[in-house]
């Protein structure tokens, strides 16, 4: 037998330290990813391939969903992948009291789930949510256990069952997280090339919370491959002898500074109209990111399924134009290069994380505005209050993005019943502010395939630009720096969570 095979991963985030608001939250998924199996599985270009599901069936309606599943799926624990596991597994998700916002609201409009028999589950919904395939596709909505599912306390996330092509080993907090090779894994995915067993043995991830941290953990040899590389990094481990940098881009709706359309100043289509011309994105991406990820264009990123083009013909950097819509609005340049009216000073507020590059994002927000007369108060603020602000509408701008496999997913960021108060929608806007947008939404949740929805939601992006409820930032990425000789990393369909089923990695010679 060969010499085992451990690849080890250095992480920005452990599971402990995750917000199901935050972005930490999907990385905290990378490492669990492979721990679990999904009912479905969804290509980039939206096919829905089976998954622990042989087969489903819509009906007419579209408010009866039928799995009929696998029967020789085993969980971690020895026990079988059942109709009950799933249903359990997805009543866990949907229970409030487990306080799982996120994966409870990816599941719509479901209702009940209900078992025909032991590899038969009919999902039940109150009304047609063409989105729950895409959810079900997702490791949020993965089975696990009836034992791990009936456990909704701390043993949770310490020690969770699934059916994946990885076992949980152990998490030693504030150190790292091991997962090891499934050897009895035999129901691989369509999506890999590898219908077998894992070819690695081991992967631990090692938590290093901080940039220079990964970076020189990966060039002392301490870890192979690091996730969340720093893009200010990125070139000097390009041209490192024995190292390869990939960056992946990841789809859905990109990091984009949300406008509050309900407070102060950004009340104002022209107020906003003219912060969308005074920005230049080119610049404050390139200062940022060095080059390594790109800028994004509209409310999806130009690398997801169902983007419209459309988008980059908005608000090009124009400070001349910026000064007119303010000028028309009342807001009059003094002779301290401030604006005022009526008495009033222009400002606004932008909240930001200490994370994600977002005080880079206020400083420069700040300065750039500054050159039209606007002044920017940046309040850094820890997770709690940042989300707390953005769910009540207590900023003017603040920088939002969700992971999403193709533009069917605007809806949870622009539709109006995503914005009132306590919700995830952070222009604020009311079913009576550009109600054309949720006439889109709503009849763009009813299709079932890329044909029916793409056009549709093409229009919703250009009448989010319209109305200017948000300054596309940048693109969200993985930059993956690696040593050679480890080959076969992919990520699913959203391009945020690794499938490690193909990876395979050279053994230094002795």
């Amino acid at each position: 037998m060969g010499v085992p095979t451990q690849l080890r991963i250095g992480v920005h985030y452990e599971p402990s330290n995750v917000d199901p608001h935050l972005g930490a939250a999907e990385l905290a998924l990378q490492m669990t990813n492979g721990l679990f199996d999904t009912l479905v599985n969804k290509t980039a270009d939206g096919t829905y391939l089976p998954g622990l599901a042989e087969t489903f069936s819509i009906s007419d309606d579209q408010l009866l969903y039928t799995f009929h599943l696998r029967k020789d799926v085993v969980f971690h624990d020895g026990t079988p992948f059942t109709a009950h596991a799933m249903k359990a597994s997805l009543d866990r998700a949907r229970n409030p009291d487990n306080r799982s916002q996120l994966a409870g609201g990816l599941l719509g409009s479901y209702r009940e789930s209900r078992v025909v028999d032991e590899h038969c589950l009919e999902i039940a919904l109150d009304a047609p949510y063409a989105l729950l395939l895409d959810a079900l596709s997702q490791g949020w909505l993965a089975p696990v256990s009836l034992a791990c599912a009936a456990d909704a306390g701390s043993a949770f996330i310490t020690h969770p069952i699934g059916t994946g092509p990885f076992r949980f080993v152990r998490w030693d907090k504030g150190d790292s997280l091991v997962i090891r090779r499934n050897e009895t894994y035999a129901w691989s995915p369509p999506v890999v090339e590898n219908q077998e067993p894992p070819l690695i043995d081991e992967i631990v991830f090692k938590f290093l919370p901080d940039d220079a941290s990964r970076t020189s953990a990966l060039l002392n040899g301490a870890v192979d491959m690091i996730f969340a590389g720093n893009p200010a990094d990125a070139q000097t481990l390009r041209e490192t002898d024995g190292l390869t940098v990939t960056t992946w881009p990841i789809r859905g709706v990109p990091v984009s500074m949300m406008m509050n359309i309900k407070r102060g100043a950004t009340s104002s289509l022209a107020v906003r109209q003219a912060i969308s011309h005074a920005l230049d994105v080119d610049a404050l991406v390139h200062e940022v990111f060095h080059g390594e990820i790109p800028r994004a264009y509209g409310p999806v990123s130009q690398f997801t399924l169902g983007y419209e083009p459309g988008v980059e013909n908005f608000y090009p950097h124009d400070l001349t134009k910026a000064a007119a819509l303010l000028e028309q609005e009342g807001w009059h340049l003094n002779p301290d290069g401030l604006r005022t009216k009526a008495g009033e000073a222009l400002r606004v507020t932008f909240y930001a994380l200490p994370v994600n590059f977002y005080p880079q994002f206020g400083a420069i927000v700040a300065r750039q505005l500054a050159q039209v007369g606007i002044t920017v108060d940046v309040e850094l603020c820890a997770p709690p209050q940042w989300i707390h602000a953005g769910m009540q509408g207590l900023h003017n701008l603040i920088p939002q993005g969700k992971y999403a496999s193709s533009s069917q997913l605007l809806g949870f960021v622009y539709h109006s019943r995503k914005s009132g108060p306590g919700s995830y929608g952070w222009s604020k806007r009311g079913p009576d502010d550009y109600p054309k947008i949720d006439t889109l939404i709503d009849a763009a949740e009813t299709c079932l395939t890329p044909e029916q929805f793409v056009p549709l939601f093409a229009d919703v992006q250009m009448e989010v630009m319209k109305a200017a409820l948000a300054v596309p930032l940048h693109c969200n990425a993985t930059i993956v720096a690696a040593r050679s000789g480890i080959e076969g990393l992919r990520f699913d369909a959203i391009g945020a969570y690794p499938l490690f089923h193909d990876i395979t990695l050279q053994q230094e010679e002795a």
